[in-house]
């Protein structure tokens, strides 16, 4: 039910290093049809539902665990957007970080960078950890994230840039190899921390003087693509962007939520009705949303998952699962891990 959104820059190099398994022309799906229609533009936006899609099912079919890492040999070449290209025209890196930061969000919805340097001249490109970084979901969106930036960084400041360390909040998975052979960084797992750091000397290295009047023509077009962007959507799709970017707690009253959006509850209630919901339906969608994701990919026991959710226990979230899927949080878990157990047999058939 979430209506996020991630840009078509962070898809594309991984549809790239799928190669055949990637989208199809030829008897395509419904999925398919609707992202080659989209990625025909350069700064189209995909919604998480339909990435989150993709990523599974070209990891499926390609039978690579690590594709999304394996996609940041790709960046450079088909990430092409305009905040790409803003990020590029930088005299020095240091401006090109600062566009990042400031403009972030443009690659996915909710996504704030933050910039920071230590006392021993290590500047950090801290990423946001999301409540459950430890979901595969999660995982691949970061390693989509940290493949492009990187890409990015080569591709303005040449093989001499070093990346002296990536910090990911996520556990050591299976493929743990791959992320320094592609990444060309140590990586480390587990630190509480989701960063991409390296040494102040390459801040202010002069790269390129960039024509100010074409740098402040591409500045002006990201600046209107995120004006659009935050004015876009309804007030219910915009709750529920706060609500999974954790802006906004599941607990959270009509007062907190109006004062959010900088309206009075009043004027909440009213363009909610306008749209044919409410907040306690917003709040309710969105809380079996993330209770099918942590059945799926959590070992959470049903309690556990309604505590997190802000439930009072384990019969309000029966109740308010079984009326939005007609099935128990219980049912739904075990499906999920039949349908898991054949296409792993499948898989494991293919390869004998």
């Amino acid at each position: 039910m979430i209506q996020s959104s991630i840009s078509a820059a962070l898809i594309r190099p991984l549809i790239e290093t799928a190669g055949k398994h990637g989208l199809s022309n030829e008897n395509p799906e419904a999925l398919d049809t609707r992202l080659i229609k989209i990625l025909k533009d350069p700064d189209a936006r995909i919604s998480l539902n339909d990435a989150d899609a993709l990523v599974n099912k070209l990891i499926r079919n390609s039978n690579q665990s690590g594709l999304c890492v394996l996609s940041s040999q790709k960046a450079i070449s088909h990430s092409s957007c305009q905040l790409q290209h803003l990020f590029l025209c930088s005299n020095t890196l240091r401006e090109a970080l600062y566009y990042l930061e400031k403009f972030s969000t443009l690659l996915c919805d909710g996504l704030e960078v933050n910039i920071t340097r230590t006392r021993d001249n290590i500047i950090k490109i801290k990423l946001p950890i999301h409540d459950q970084h430890f979901l595969s979901q999660e995982r691949y969106r970061s390693e989509l994230l940290v493949g492009l930036i990187l890409g990015w960084l080569k591709q303005l400041c040449g093989n001499d840039m070093e990346i002296t360390g990536i910090h990911l909040p996520f556990p050591q998975p299976s493929y743990a190899s791959e992320y320094s052979q592609n990444w060309k960084s140590q990586v480390y797992f587990n630190t509480g921390e989701f960063s991409i750091q390296f040494q102040a000397r390459f801040l202010d290295q002069g790269l390129h003087n960039t024509n100010p009047h074409i740098l402040n023509m591409i500045k002006r077009d990201v600046e209107d693509q995120l004006k659009k962007l935050t004015r876009s959507g309804s007030l219910a799709d915009r709750i529920r962007r706060a609500l999974d970017q954790d802006k906004l707690s599941l607990k959270a009253n009509q007062q907190v939520v109006a004062e959010h959006f900088h309206i009075s509850a009043r004027t909440l209630n009213r363009h909610l009705q306008k749209e044919h919901t409410s907040l306690k339906q917003v709040i309710t969608e969105c809380r079996v949303h993330k209770a099918k994701q942590l059945l799926k990919d959590s070992d959470l026991s049903i309690e556990q998952i309604a505590l997190q959710l802000g439930l009072s226990g384990r019969r309000t979230l029966d109740r308010i699962f079984i009326k939005q899927t007609k099935d128990s949080p219980a049912q739904f878990r075990n499906k999920q891990r039949n349908t898991s157990t054949i296409e792993h047999n499948q898989l494991q058939a293919v390869g004998s």
